[in-house]
């Protein structure tokens, strides 16, 4: 089986000055990947290496300290001896929550041509999410929206996943700077942005989101940094916002009456859609064949083909999956583990309890 070869594996080839890439069979490139061997005018070939090439992928090596007597400071939590400051090139990933296991960047995949699948995590426990993370799904949602979840405990979900080939998104409860800046802090793959209504929350979410000078989110030594050790990254001036993935949730009459608007963001690369409380909004709750919802989501859907956007939507089971899959839809966030759990459980129990008394 092939790998994915990111960008993050062209840049530690080209730290140590490799500019040919030899490797035994041909990797699955991601586009971030081929636009780095492009830019750094590097390339792959397949083939026995010689001597002085590495045969595989290189591990980043620790820099020796610095002198006691000279040389910058480093440490306190904002940069150790054990990360050398970027030469320039884009933000690499961290230690603690960059992907592991080969996977991806989880936005190499959101803007690809993937269909992605999920689900709704509404256990507040690393268990449960470590679980459900060996699913097969492409992500977990951790919706601290609507359960009773604070930040220590989402930090220790997604630290669950790492075991896992899922990436982590979380739903944050409101739009605040403390909610957004502090679940990137603690290392989601991507936040999931509830109640977008207008500009105005876009543009409150663009300055909580995005590091200086594009927004005003702080930086500090976070598990997103491996609590101040790769910190020293954020010196680059490029794309030092690579580790924001934002996905807003299109679930108000205001955000259809603003979507031209909305879908030009530039910063957000995938919209998703609530059926459930578009329609609440709509004065149809749960009416979900209405052609009044139904319209307005198919009209949502061209807006945001439109504009370049993914789109993803909320389905009730894999059935209704497959639906929105065969409308044009980028992502599925399947129900939730609860529901899918009590699905399973109370279906086969309903029939066992009617073999038992029929035996009787």
């Amino acid at each position: 089986m092939q790998n994915f070869f990111t960008r993050e594996d062209v840049l530690a080839y080209h730290q140590q000055g490799v500019q040919t890439i030899r490797l035994d069979s041909m990797p699955i490139l991601t586009d971030l990947a081929r636009e780095t061997l492009q830019t750094l005018g590097m390339e792959i070939v397949t083939g026995a290496a010689p001597a002085a090439q590495p045969a595989s992928r290189p591990v980043a090596s620790r820099p020796a300290a610095a002198p006691s007597g000279g040389g910058s400071a480093v440490g306190g939590g904002y940069g150790s001896s054990a990360f050398a400051a970027p030469s320039g090139g884009p933000v690499t990933a961290q230690k603690l929550t960059a992907p592991g296991l080969n996977k991806p960047a989880f936005r190499d995949l959101i803007c690809s041509d993937k269909k992605l699948m999920g689900t709704f995590i509404g256990t507040p426990h690393p268990v449960m999410t470590e679980f459900v993370g060996h699913f097969g799904f492409d992500f977990v949602c951790i919706d601290a929206e609507h359960n009773a979840m604070h930040l220590e405990t989402v930090q220790k979900m997604l630290q669950s996943l790492k075991a896992t080939p899922t990436y982590g998104m979380v739903r944050i409860p409101t739009l605040s700077y403390e909610n957004v800046a502090g679940a990137l802090d603690i290392g989601a793959d991507a936040l999931l942005i509830p109640q977008i209504r207008t500009m105005d929350d876009i543009r409150r979410l663009k300055d909580y989101s995005q590091y200086p000078p594009i927004g005003h989110r702080g930086s500090g030594p976070s598990r997103l940094w491996d609590y101040g050790d790769s910190i020293i990254q954020l010196a680059t001036d490029q794309d030092i916002n690579r580790t924001t993935n934002i996905v807003v949730q299109l679930e108000t009459v205001q955000a259809v009456e603003h979507i031209d608007e909305i879908v030009q963001s530039d910063f957000i690369d995938m919209f998703f859609i609530g059926p459930g409380d578009l329609s609440m909004d709509m004065g149809i709750f749960a009416q979900f064949s209405n052609p009044r919802l139904t319209d307005t989501i198919m009209l949502l859907r061209e807006k945001t083909a439109r504009a370049g956007k993914r789109l993803g939507i909320f389905a009730g089971n894999f059935d209704a999956a497959r639906n929105w899959y065969a409308k044009g839809f980028d992502m599925c966030i399947i129900n939730s583990e609860l529901a899918l759990l009590s699905s399973a459980v109370a279906g086969e129990v309903g029939k066992l309890r009617s073999e038992l008394e029929a035996g009787k």
